[in-house]
């Protein structure tokens, strides 16, 4: 199996080139053509001697992250992409244009296995981690489509810290300023809770915004609906966050879809308030987006608007996130179990080429696709 080379850094490429008998300065060349010219391809590589060039194909590659699909919001310009791996497996990523910026949202791991009721992305659990050389593919894949972006948000399918070593390798090379240079504060990363990996990350000086998936203000709730819970007490997560921002001084935001009458009731306000009072912490609410595993609809405006300005009347730092490209509505990892599932129901039911178009339509313009076969 070959060896990656776009997860190495300069001095670790330096080494390869050196052991391999190439010359050392070639290693910087093609450490700033893969992160900084995004070439994929050491065929591509022009500025490389022909030989060196064929030396590289033939002992090492870059990971491949092609895009296989993309819906594109007729609203904001939103794009919902899926994309494939060498391997076939498929992930998700969002491509978000903002009047000053772009941003887009990154899968970390193929599947999930965190298990939140609420959520499609670990529906089908956990097949693999990706690769760091995958996860900086992703990224240039996404910028090689829609140009340079400012900010990217580690929200896609998986936990982040569950896959800690390629998130921390991925983050290292990202930002390293001989290459792709995103500065630390364009990144944010968004866990469900893995305490002593939150620590770990305190540790480790990469200092990127952390985002944390709270969803509950009650042990007993949120064990109920996350899993991860029964590992670590909210007053523990707290904890490890304070923790986080006293060592990085990056305030932590704190993730809460708000399904009503279940984690908006007034005890879910007194004790949410309790919490957070006095911290210098945010609150994101976001709406429910329905999944067809979880009986909850989608969050009503009023309510999560109400929501909001009662946590605000407290004293609590709150806002709402509305979804992008909503008209695309699907939610994080729906996209790609109606995927597979399209493909299933395809090769046992051959059908035109105008139905499948419609079909690929409908996949990508309901939060559950029905397929016709099914």
């Amino acid at each position: 199996m070959k060896e990656t080379l776009n997860d190495k850094k300069i001095e670790e490429l330096e080494q390869i080139f050196v052991e391999n008998g190439y010359p050392k300065f070639r290693a910087k060349q093609v450490f700033r053509q893969i992160h900084v010219n995004k070439v994929n391809d050491f065929n591509l590589m022009t500025d490389l001697p022909i030989d060196l060039r064929n030396k590289l194909s033939e002992n090492y590659t870059i990971d491949k992250v092609r895009k296989l699909e993309v819906f594109e919001s007729k609203l904001d310009q939103t794009k919902k992409y899926l994309l494939e791996l060498d391997d076939k497996n498929i992930i998700e990523a969002v491509f978000m244009p903002y009047k000053d910026r772009k941003t887009i949202c990154i899968s970390s791991q193929v599947g999930c296995r965190m298990a939140c009721k609420f959520c499609a992305s670990s529906k089908n659990g956990l097949q693999r981690n990706m690769t760091a050389s995958e996860l900086i593919e992703e990224v240039y894949e996404l910028e090689r489509l829609n140009g340079n972006i400012n900010n990217i948000v580690i929200m896609g399918i998986g936990e982040p810290l569950d896959n800690f070593s390629n998130i921390k390798r991925f983050l290292e090379i990202i930002t390293d300023e001989k290459g792709r240079n995103l500065s630390h504060r364009s990144i944010t990363l968004s866990t469900s809770g893995l305490c002593d990996k939150i620590y770990e990350l305190a540790n480790s000086n990469l200092d990127v915004n952390l985002a944390v998936s709270l969803h509950y203000a009650i042990d007993l709730k949120r064990q109920k609906f996350m899993p991860i819970a029964k590992k670590y007490s909210i007053k523990e997560l707290i904890k490890a966050c304070d923790y986080y921002l006293d060592k990085t001084k990056r305030r932590v935001s704190y993730e809460y879809v708000v399904i009503d009458g279940v984690n908006n009731t007034d005890e879910d306000l007194d004790t949410l308030t309790k919490l957070l009072k006095g911290k210098n912490a945010h609150i994101n609410l976001i709406p429910l987006n329905p999944i067809k595993e979880f009986d909850h609809g989608k969050t009503k405006k009023k309510i999560i608007n109400e929501f909001r300005d009662k946590l605000t009347k407290n004293g609590i730092n709150a806002t709402i996130r509305y979804s992008m490209g909503e008209d695309i509505n699907a939610s994080c990892g729906q996209l790609r179990n109606n995927y597979a599932r399209w493909l299933w129901n395809l090769a046992q039911f051959p059908i035109s080429e105008k139905l499948e178009k419609q079909m690929k339509i409908h996949m990508g313009m309901s939060p559950s696709i029905i397929m016709i076969f099914s």
